[in-house]
C-alpha cells in the first residue's frame, strides 16, 4: 500500500472520530434534564424553584403560586451554571402538589359560601314584630324632624355668616402651615445629609474619632426612634432616606474594616441589635424601592440601577437577599427583581 493512501486513510479516520466526537457532544448538550422543587418566586414568564441541588431561575414557565411543587424538563444546553440563581429554560412543565395555602384558601372560600348559604335560607321569626318596630321608629323620626326644622333655619343663617370668615381664616393658616412643613422637610434632609457626609468624609481622611459614635447615632436613627440635628428618619424625602441608607452602608463597612469586632461588643449585653445591621439596611432599602417601583414606574429603573451600584459595592448575593426574605416569601419577588435589575 502507497504512503498517500495510509495518510488518506488516516486522514479519513481522524475526520470520523472527530465528527463521532461532535455529535456526542451535540447530543449531550440536546439531553434533557428534569429538576424537581418549591416555587419561591412567581413572575412574568419565570419562576424561581428551590431545589435539593440550588435554585434555579427557569425561564418560560407559567403561572404558579408561591408554595407550589414543579417538574421542569430542560434541555442541558439551556443550562447556564454561572449565574445564581442558576438559569434554565422550561421545555415541560408539570405540578406535582399544590401550595397549602391554597389549599387552605380554597376551604376559607368553601366554609364561607356554606356560611352565607345556611345565613341566607334561614326562616326569620321576628319578621312581624320587626316591622312593627320599623313602623314606629318612622313615625318617630318624622315628628323630631319636623321639630327640629325652624331650629336649623336659624342656625343656618348664623352659620352661613361666620362661613366666610372660617374660610379666610382657614386658607391663611393651612397656607402657612404648608409652607412650614415643606422648610421642615427641606430642612431635615439638608441636615440630615450633612451629618452622614461629615462622618463619611472624616473617615475617608482617616479621621476616625467620630466614627464608632456616628455609627451608632446613624443606627439609632434608622432602626430605633433616634434623632439626628432633631430629626427622625419618617420625616425624610424618599431620595434622602435612601442616600441615608446608602451612607449607613458604607459606615457599616467601614466599622467593620477600622475596628473589628466593635459591632459585638457594643451588642453585648445591650436591647440593641448592630451585629446585624447590614441586612437590617438592605432590607429597608429594598421595601423603599418596591414603594418606589409599585406608584412611580418613571423613577424605579433609576432606583433599580442605583441599586445594582449597591449590589457591586458591597456583594449582595441572591443567598443574602433570600434569606432577608425568608419570613415573608410574598416580597422575595419584588426584591429578586430589584436584585437583578429586572
Amino acid at each position: 500500500m502507497s504512503k498517500k493512501k495510509i495518510i488518506l486513510i488516516i486522514v479519513i479516520s481522524l475526520l470520523f472520530i472527530a465528527a463521532l466526537i461532535g455529535i456526542y457532544f451535540f447530543l449531550l448538550k440536546e439531553e434533557s434534564l428534569r429538576i424537581t422543587g418549591t416555587v419561591l418566586v412567581s413572575g412574568d414568564n419565570y419562576i424561581i424553584l428551590e431545589t435539593d441541588d440550588g435554585d434555579y431561575l427557569v425561564e418560560n414557565a407559567g403561572a404558579y403560586q408561591i408554595g407550589d411543587e414543579v417538574e421542569i424538563t430542560y434541555k442541558k444546553s439551556s443550562l447556564n451554571e454561572n449565574t445564581s440563581p442558576k438559569e434554565i429554560t422550561a421545555q415541560e412543565e408539570k405540578l406535582i402538589q399544590a401550595s397549602s395555602n391554597v389549599l387552605e384558601d380554597e376551604v376559607e372560600d368553601a366554609e364561607k359560601d356554606v356560611e352565607e348559604n345556611s345565613s341566607s335560607n334561614a326562616p326569620s321569626s321576628n319578621n312581624t314584630s320587626n316591622n312593627n318596630a320599623s313602623d314606629n321608629t318612622s313615625n318617630n323620626s318624622s315628628n323630631n324632624s319636623s321639630n327640629h326644622s325652624s331650629n336649623n333655619s336659624s342656625n343656618n343663617v348664623t352659620n352661613s355668616n361666620n362661613s366666610g370668615n372660617n374660610t379666610s381664616q382657614n386658607t391663611t393658616s393651612n397656607s402657612g402651615a404648608n409652607n412650614t412643613s415643606k422648610e421642615t422637610t427641606r430642612s431635615a434632609d439638608e441636615e440630615v445629609l450633612s451629618y452622614v457626609n461629615t462622618i463619611q468624609t472624616s473617615a475617608n481622611n482617616g479621621i476616625t474619632d467620630t466614627l464608632k459614635s456616628g455609627f451608632i447615632t446613624i443606627v439609632d436613627f434608622l432602626f430605633y426612634d433616634g434623632t439626628i440635628a432633631g430629626h427622625t428618619f419618617s420625616e425624610l424625602t424618599t431620595s434622602a432616606k435612601l442616600e441615608v441608607l446608602k451612607a449607613a452602608l458604607w459606615v457599616d463597612d467601614k466599622i467593620d474594616s477600622v475596628f473589628p469586632g466593635y459591632k459585638e461588643t457594643i451588642s453585648n449585653g445591650a436591647n440593641k441589635v448592630y451585629t446585624s445591621v447590614k441586612g437590617m439596611i438592605v432590607s429597608t432599602y429594598l421595601d423603599i424601592t418596591t414603594s418606589i417601583c409599585s406608584s412611580h414606574s418613571d423613577l424605579c429603573e433609576s432606583a433599580k440601577r442605583d441599586f445594582q451600584s449597591l449590589k457591586q459595592s458591597f456583594g449582595f448575593t441572591w443567598d443574602m437577599i433570600k434569606d432577608l426574605a425568608s419570613s415573608g416569601l410574598d416580597k422575595l419577588k419584588n426584591w429578586y427583581e430589584i436584585w437583578s435589575g429586572k
